[in-house]
């Protein structure tokens, strides 16, 4: 049996109404030489009674973990089922935009054999509000991509991983010490194996936000996994980052979002990574920065009334 071109890995945890929008965009391909992975997580056979019900004939393999693995396993694990020359992941909350999106995605790594990753522009439509983001990356990012693939550390310019294809050959895994910037992670190591990808503005994906069974969910405002995510991929690329402009900027950032103003603040929050070393620079560099920003900060937080009364006495100054 010949291997098919593409192998679309589901890594699945319940969420059948998610994963049911998902395997109908697969159905619909017209692009037909892949194979469909199922790693179900599932502690029942709800997942796998759905799966069945689709007819996929000879491309369907499913798989139930147990016990379960957890995310970022359970896509090694999809991933480590695959045949195919192609690997696509597509979340079990995510789906193909339309009929043709599998088709392109295959295209833009044959079209480009120097390519070994290929990614598309997405939507993430709020659960909440209904409000719809597009993840487009600029001119200017995509090309700084390319350069210097250690600058996915400031911006995920690829986005989530449904956005992605790539060929099957560098056996590189999800790290599973991460939950937040996993793909961030992942994104990295692949492209300093090889640095050529292909970019298409097209629409091909489409994803949920703000769903509650997302890590997104509680790994945004979690201080701990946040900032010690940060610093375990800070160490990794710290060579190639360190003297960045914008490293300082995002370590500022996060220090300011979580009122972390020392290795003694972070860890008083539960935050021990930064303890682990005996030279971080960044947080004398927010203290400086913080004592030039306080004044401005002060007024910031000023009722209207006095911050007129500062600005005419400001005026009166200059006057005199």
């Amino acid at each position: 049996m010949t291997s098919p071109q593409v192998s679309i890995c589901i890594p699945t945890y319940c969420q059948l109404d998610y994963l049911r929008e998902t395997l109908r965009s697969v159905e619909i391909q017209s692009y037909k030489d892949y194979e469909l992975i199922v790693s179900d997580d599932t502690p029942d056979l709800l997942v796998k009674e759905l799966v069945l019900s689709y007819d996929f004939g000879h491309r369907l393999r499913y798989y139930r973990n147990s016990p379960a693995l957890g995310s970022p396993e359970n896509w090694n694990q999809a991933i480590s089922y695959a045949k195919g020359k192609y690997i696509k992941i597509l979340h079990h909350d995510d789906r193909f935009q339309d009929s043709e999106s599998l088709d392109t995605f295959v295209s833009l790594l044959d079209d480009n054999p120097n390519a070994d990753l290929a990614f598309s522009v997405s939507t993430a439509e709020n659960i909440v509000d209904g409000y719809m983001h597009t993840h487009c990356p600029s001119k200017e990012q995509v090309h700084h991509l390319s350069i210097m693939p250690e600058s996915l550390f400031f911006y995920n310019v690829i986005g989530a991983p449904s956005a992605v294809i790539y060929r099957n050959k560098f056996n590189i895994k999800f790290d599973q010490q991460l939950k937040w910037l996993v793909d961030i992670e992942f994104y990295i190591q692949f492209l300093l194996k090889n640095n050529q990808f292909v970019y298409t503005p097209e629409v091909l994906i489409a994803t949920a936000a703000n769903a509650p069974h997302q890590v997104t969910s509680f790994c945004q405002s979690d201080a701990c996994v946040d900032l010690c995510e940060h610093f375990y991929l800070y160490q990794k690329i710290a060579v190639k980052i360190k003297s960045h402009p914008s490293t300082q900027s995002i370590w500022f950032r996060l220090f300011e979002k979580y009122s972390v103003y020392s290795p003694e603040s972070a860890v008083k929050k539960g935050v021990n990574c930064f303890s682990q070393v005996d030279d971080f620079p960044f947080f004398e560099a927010y203290k400086k920065n913080s004592l030039k920003r306080t004044p401005f900060r002060m007024y910031a937080r000023l009722p209207i009334f006095f911050k007129k009364v500062i600005r005419f006495l400001l005026k009166k100054v200059r006057l005199v």
